[in-house]
This record gives C-alpha cells, sequence and structure tokens, in this order.
C-alpha cells in the first residue's frame, strides 16, 4: 500500500511540474520581432510558397544519374569470389541475380539467390541517386545477417565505376559501424563487377568480387 501511495503522489508530483511548464511556456508570447517569431514567419512563407511545390517536382526527377545505374538492369548469373585471406586462394560460388528499375526509374531493385560459403544465400539491394545529396546510396540485406548496410559514394572520372564508403557491423570481431568500401564497375553493356575492399587495417585488400553476365534472350 505504502508503494502505491508513493507511485500515485510521484505522478501527481510531475504532472503538476509539466502542467506549471506548460503553462509558462504558454504564457510568454514574444513580440513579433523576436528571433523564434521570424523563425517560424519565414518558415510557412517558405512552406506555403506556390515554387516550392515545383522545386519539390523537380527534384524528384531522374536524371542522369539515375540513367546509369539503369545500365545495371537486367538478368544476370553471377560469380562470387570471396578471399578470407589475401594470400589463399578464394572461395567461389554461382548465384542468380535480376535487377529492375522501380519507382518510374528512381531505383535499381536487385533480387540476388545463390549460395555463400556453402549455405543457401539470398540478397536484396536497392541502389539510387540522391538528386538532394548528389550521392549515390546503396541498401543491402540478405538471409545471413540482421542488419542493413548503406553506403554513399559517387561516379570516377571514367564514368564507369561508383565507388561506396559504408558501415556494417562485424559480428566476429564485434567491431560495430565498421567502414568498408565497395565499388560498381561497367566492364561493357553485359558484365559488371562488384567489389568489397578491407579498409581498416593497413593496405587494403580485396575481400569478395562478384562477376555478373547478362543471360542472354
Amino acid at each position: 500500500m505504502k508503494s502505491k501511495k508513493l507511485i500515485g503522489t510521484g505522478v501527481l508530483v510531475l504532472a503538476a511540474a509539466g502542467a506549471g511548464a506548460w503553462g509558462a511556456s504558454a504564457a510568454f508570447q514574444p513580440e513579433d520581432d523576436h528571433p523564434g517569431k521570424r523563425y517560424v514567419a519565414e518558415f510557412k512563407a517558405k512552406a506555403t510558397n506556390p515554387d516550392m511545390m515545383a522545386a519539390y517536382m523537380k527534384a524528384g526527377e531522374p536524371g542522369v544519374a539515375h540513367e546509369l545505374i539503369a545500365l545495371f538492369a537486367g538478368e544476370f548469373n553471377a560469380t562470387t569470389r570471396m578471399w578470407m585471406n589475401p594470400s589463399q586462394p578464394p572461395m567461389e560460388s554461382k548465384a542468380k541475380s535480376v535487377n529492375t528499375m522501380i519507382m518510374g526509374g528512381r531505383f535499381l531493385e536487385t533480387e540476388f539467390t545463390g549460395d555463400m560459403m556453402g549455405f543457401p544465400f539470398t540478397g536484396k539491394g536497392l541502389m539510387g541517386y540522391d538528386n538532394n545529396r548528389g550521392l549515390f546510396v546503396n541498401m543491402w540485406i540478405d538471409s545471413m545477417t540482421t542488419g542493413f548496410g548503406i553506403a554513399k559514394g559517387n561516379l570516377d572520372e571514367s564514368g564507369t565505376a561508383i565507388t561506396f564508403i559504408g558501415e556494417m557491423d562485424e559480428p566476429t570481431t564485434g567491431e560495430l559501424g565498421k567502414a568498408y568500401k565497395q565499388v560498381f564497375r561497367l566492364v561493357d553493356e553485359d558484365t559488371h563487377v562488384l567489389e568489397m575492399w578491407e579498409i581498416l587495417y593497413g593496405d587494403e585488400f580485396k575481400v569478395m568480387e562478384i562477376v555478373y553476365e547478362r543471360v542472354e534472350g
């Protein structure tokens, strides 16, 4: 009974304190030249500007960067090579990848199925170009993890390789937010390559490579 009374008293005290704070906040009404009032007025003016919707629509239009992403679209046979140790031969496996442009040509959706290190493996990816940030963005989830891989990057001078830098959690070492690098390379209209690079410990080295070859027909 005592604990219930104490809890009830605590709730009443908190409620009274909250009401007092709100009352004080509501009672304070600054003049129109107050910086806070001016900020709110300017924000409302921008939000109701007729040109705002036009600017919003323009920022959401697919552009030449999205045309580049579309070059990765199609059905591909994939060969994966993984290096657990850069001095040792890689482990190799086969997979299928179906890449489809979605949302009116704004994003490339990847459906990846195969095996990884002897286990059945499925993955899903999204690649896009954020007009507001001026960056390519890549997101990945798969059947071997519970986290999201999110990376951002840009195109190199050749116009054929997008380099992404992202973060991932490494369960084998307990590292959280570990940085990684991935590179998507357009070899030709029927072939592209994904490279994953270890970049934290001394000289960077390639830990994975996937070669995608377009399925004919």
